[in-house]
C-alpha cells in the first residue's frame, strides 16, 4: 500500500513538472521562452491561450496581435521563440500554449509546450472585491478545489472556501469560487474586503494524494485622502518576523507591484527625508507580532498621488495605500456689469472658500449656490432700477414733446392792434389815431423776427420815434410809441 502511495503521487508530479508558470506583476511584464525541435524551424510560430489554443500572437507577415501588448520573436539559430507580454493584468492569469505550424499551411498547428501565467500580487480597495485566478492542468477538472490563507494542511481543512468533487461554484458568506473547466482556471472572488485580508494565499487542487498548488499574495489598499498644500499622515502596519534592529522598515512608491531599495522615500535608517517623516514610535506598537509605523508627507502636490507601500524590508507582509490629492480651491470673484448712465451701484464680491473636508459632501454647492442666486438678485434689482430710471426720463421727454407740439398747434392770430389816443393834448381828428400791428411769425418754432408797425397817416403828427421789441420764444412783443402828450401801449400775445 505504501509502495502504490508513492507510485501515485510520483507520476502525478511527472504529470505536471512539465509546465511551465511565469509570474509578473500587475502592470508589470512576462517573457515566455517556447523552443522547439529542428522540423519547426522554417515553419511558423504561434503563442496561443486556453485549452483550445486561441492564437493571439504569432511571426506570420499577416499575423496582427490581438492587443499591442504582445511580441512574437523567432530565433532560428537557437532554436525557440520568445513571446513579451506587457501591462499584465489579473484577466491575464490562465493556461496559455507555444505552438508552431504543421507540415502543411492547412494543418492545426502543433502543441509545442504548456505555460501558465500567474499574475501576482492580486490588489484590491477596503471595502470593494478582489480575484485569485487559479490556473491547473489537464486531469483535474472534476476534482475539489480549494482556497486556504498562509498555507493549506494536507487535507484542506483550513480552507476559506471548499468546492466538492464535480462542482463548479460555491458560495460561502464574503467567498465565492467557480470552476471553469474549459479553460482550466478556478477563480475566487472576496468581497467587502478589510485590511485584514491581506497577505498569502494558496490556490490548492485537492487529488486525494496530495495537493497541487500555487502560492498568490492579497493586497488590500487603504485609499488616504488629502489636500494639496496640507500634509498627510499614512499609517503603515505589517507582520514583524525579525526582532533585530538592524532591519530597516521603509515606505516607497510603487513601481509595477513593489519597489526596490534605490526607491525607498524614507526609512527607519533615515527617518527625515525633506517632505516625508517616518516615525516608529514605541508607544504606537502593539502587544501582537503586528508593528505599526506612520509616515508623514507635507506640502502635498497633485503629482504626489499614486500607489505607495510600507512595511519591513524581507518581509512578504506589507501595506499599500493609494493616496488621492485634492487640489486646492481658489476664490472666484463675482462682480455684475451695472454700467448705466446713472452712478454705479456699489459693487458686490461673493468669495468661494475652499472645501473643508470636515464637512458634508453637499455643503460646498449649497455654498455656490446660495452665492449664486445672491448674484442673481442683485443683478436684477439693478436692471429694475435701470429700467425705471430709464421709463421715467423717457416720460418726461415725451410730456415736454407733446406740450410743445399742443402749443405749437394753436394758430396764432393774425394781427393785434390797440387805438392810442391822446389824453392830454387837446382832441386829434379821426385820421390822427396811431394803429400799431405786431405780427407773428407763420411757423410756430421760428424765432420772432420781425414787426410792422402802422403810423398815422397825418404826416403832421407829432410822433418822434416807435420801438418794437420782442422777448425770447414765442411770449409776447412789446410796441412803444414816443411822443409828447401821448402815452405808450404793451402788446403781447399769449398762447
Amino acid at each position: 500500500m505504501k509502495t502504490l502511495v508513492l507510485l501515485l503521487i510520483y507520476l502525478n508530479s511527472c504529470y505536471c513538472e512539465d509546465i511551465k508558470t511565469e509570474t509578473g506583476p500587475p502592470a508589470g511584464v512576462v517573457i515566455i521562452k517556447c523552443p522547439y525541435d529542428a522540423q519547426y524551424a522554417h515553419r511558423h510560430k504561434y503563442f496561443c491561450k486556453g485549452t483550445g489554443c486561441d492564437i493571439i500572437v504569432s511571426d506570420e507577415e499577416n499575423g496582427q496581435p490581438t492587443s499591442q501588448r504582445l511580441n512574437l520573436t523567432d530565433n532560428k539559430q537557437e532554436r525557440n521563440f520568445l513571446v513579451t507580454m506587457t501591462n499584465l493584468t489579473g484577466e491575464d492569469t490562465g493556461v496559455y500554449w507555444c505552438a508552431a505550424g504543421g507540415p502543411s499551411p492547412s494543418n492545426t498547428p502543433d502543441l509545442l509546450k504548456e505555460v501558465h501565467i500567474q499574475v501576482n500580487p492580486v490588489i484590491g480597495d477596503i471595502g470593494d472585491s478582489a480575484t485569485f485566478r487559479c490556473p491547473y492542468a489537464e486531469g483535474y477538472q472534476n476534482n475539489s478545489k480549494c482556497l486556504c490563507k498562509a498555507k493549506c494542511d494536507f487535507w484542506a481543512i483550513n480552507c476559506v472556501i471548499k468546492s466538492e468533487q464535480g462542482q463548479t461554484q460555491v458560495e460561502d458568506g464574503r467567498f465565492s469560487l467557480y470552476d471553469d473547466t474549459a479553460a482550466r482556471v478556478f477563480i475566487v472572488t472576496i468581497r467587502g474586503l478589510k485590511a485584514e485580508y491581506s497577505g498569502k494565499y494558496v490556490c490548492a487542487v485537492i487529488t486525494g494524494v496530495n495537493l497541487v498548488t500555487t502560492e498568490q499574495e492579497l493586497l488590500v489598499r487603504e485609499v488616504v485622502a488629502g489636500d494639496e498644500g496640507k500634509s498627510v499622515i499614512i499609517t503603515c502596519k505589517y507582520q514583524a518576523v525579525r526582532t533585530s534592529k538592524t532591519v530597516p522598515s521603509y515606505f516607497c512608491r510603487a513601481k509595477d507591484a513593489g519597489c526596490d531599495l534605490k526607491d525607498f522615500l524614507v526609512s527607519s535608517l533615515a527617518p527625515n527625508q525633506g517632505k516625508y517623516i517616518l516615525n516608529e514610535d514605541n508607544n504606537l506598537q502593539p502587544e501582537s507580532s503586528a508593528r505599526i509605523f506612520n509616515v508623514t508627507i507635507t506640502d502635498l502636490r497633485a503629482e504626489d498621488s499614486g500607489i505607495y507601500w510600507c512595511g519591513e524590508v524581507g518581509q512578504e507582509t506589507k501595506t499599500v495605500v493609494r493616496l488621492e490629492v485634492n487640489k486646492a480651491s481658489t476664490d472666484v470673484t463675482l462682480i455684475p456689469d451695472l454700467s448705466t448712465t446713472w452712478p454705479s451701484p456699489p459693487t458686490f464680491m461673493f468669495p468661494v472658500h475652499p472645501v473643508d473636508n470636515s464637512t458634508s459632501p453637499g455643503s460646498t454647492p449649497m455654498i455656490l449656490s446660495v452665492s449664486l442666486i445672491g448674484v442673481v438678485v442683485v443683478v436684477a434689482t439693478a436692471v429694475f432700477l435701470l429700467y425705471r430710471h430709464k421709463r421715467k426720463k423717457t416720460h418726461e421727454l415725451q410730456s415736454n414733446h407733446t406740450s410743445t407740439r399742443s402749443n405749437s398747434q394753436v394758430p396764432p392770430p393774425d394781427s393785434m392792434y390797440e387805438e392810442i389816443k391822446d389824453t392830454h393834448g387837446p382832441p386829434l381828428s379821426e385820421t390822427s389815431t396811431v394803429y400799431a400791428t405786431a405780427q407773428l411769425p407763420t411757423m410756430p418754432s421760428d424765432d420772432p423776427t420781425y414787426c410792422t408797425a402802422e403810423l398815422p397817416t397825418n404826416p403832421g403828427a407829432d410822433i418822434a420815434y416807435s420801438t418794437v421789441s420782442f422777448g425770447e420764444g414765442q411770449d409776447g412783443a412789446a410796441i412803444a410809441f414816443r411822443q409828447e402828450n401821448y402815452e405808450y401801449s404793451m402788446l403781447s400775445s399769449d398762447q
